[in-house]
């Protein structure tokens, strides 16, 4: 549309000008098959965006068309406002140097050579090419930033999505899987442990809302993690105990999510793989920052090596500055440490 206007707002100076009809007419001529060899040749390779070699071809159409009309007219000169932008769109930046320096000089050239008055003076042509070329650098600058701004925000994107579908999965494992896991473990143990089963199926039915909802874990909902902590232990489906040593200080939400998950699956690992007949769960306070013990008097980690659970430990403490020790010493110990 630019270029339609520029175009034809040279057409109608050249035609309205006080030079001989004849030399109007063929100027205007010329600069109608300009148009015309811009929209059925030039504008295909702004579509395409390739910058190759037929933009010296439409930029050589381009400028003998131009040389007549200026050669019959010298109002035609206005039509470089179209012309010089249409190079800068169809050529890389230096390549389009030379087709814009021929173009705008044309005025000049045809003065020096046959004799004419120029209507170009030179000092404004060469302003027209330094203006020109440095506007053209500008908005290539820009262009490439904003190419490398997308490439950026596809890529976090992509790292976001990965990111949540881990935390999804760590979520569903701390949840979901083992809180069906500790169903069955209950009702293998046949009736006694059926009403602790349903209290557990309940629970996690509570989770899988939480998490639809993106809120915080169910058991966190409306309580102290103390008191999360202490049901988690009650929960399980062999003798336990859970103390806190220390004054208790608040901690952020995500620093409790973690400690909660952190338990959860270290109480899930005892019930599944450890072989033990009691788990011990001991929360400290101290200046440093708190602790959480889980210990029990199974068989120990001996040299197997770390599951996806462990490894999801460890990554959500990482997430809040904190350490995940084992130990096999008389049992199993999961020692976690988040510092304040």
């Amino acid at each position: 549309m630019l270029f339609a206007i520029t175009q034809a707002a040279a057409l109608v100076i050249v035609l309205i000008e006080g030079s001989p009809l004849s030399g109007r007419l063929s100027a205007a001529g010329l600069l109608v098959l300009n148009m015309i060899w811009f929209w059925t040749y030039g504008r295909r390779l702004i579509e395409e965006d390739q910058d190759d070699w037929r933009g010296f071809v439409h930029a050589a159409g381009s400028l003998a068309l131009f040389a007549g009309a200026v050669w019959f007219s010298g109002s035609a000169t206005f039509a470089l406002f179209a012309l010089v932008s249409q190079v800068y769109l169809m050529l890389p930046l230096w390549w389009a140097l030379v087709p814009v320096v021929l173009l705008v000089m044309t005025p000049e050239i045809l003065a020096s050579v046959f004799g004419l008055r120029p209507t170009l003076p030179l000092v404004a042509a060469l302003l027209i090419i330094g203006f020109s070329q440095g506007f053209a650098w500008a908005i290539t600058r820009i262009t490439h930033q904003n190419k490398q701004r997308g490439v950026l925000l596809d890529r976090i994107e992509a790292l976001t999505i990965e990111a949540e579908r881990a935390r999804w999965s760590a979520e569903i494992h701390d949840t979901l899987a083992q809180g069906f896991t500790s169903i069955i473990t209950l009702l293998q143990g046949a009736e006694p442990n059926v009403e602790l089963a349903l209290r557990t199926a309940r629970e996690n039915l509570r989770e899988a809302r939480a998490l639809v909802a993106s809120n915080a874990p169910s058991p966190l909902d409306g309580s102290t993690l103390e008191d999360a902590l202490r049901r988690l232990v009650s929960g399980v489906s062999l003798p336990s105990s859970f103390r806190v040593i220390g004054d208790a200080v608040p901690l952020a939400t995500s620093v409790e999510v973690v400690l909660l998950r952190t338990v959860q699956e270290a109480l899930t690992n005892v019930a599944r793989h450890s072989g033990a007949s009691r788990v011990d769960v001991v929360m400290r306070f101290d200046e440093d920052g708190v602790s959480l013990e889980v210990h029990d008097d199974g068989r120990g980690f001996g040299d197997a090596p770390e599951g996806f659970g462990l490894r999801g430990m460890r990554a959500r403490l990482e997430q809040v500055g904190g350490t995940l020790s084992l130990s096999s010493d008389e049992g199993a110990s999961v020692l976690v440490e988040v510092p304040l």
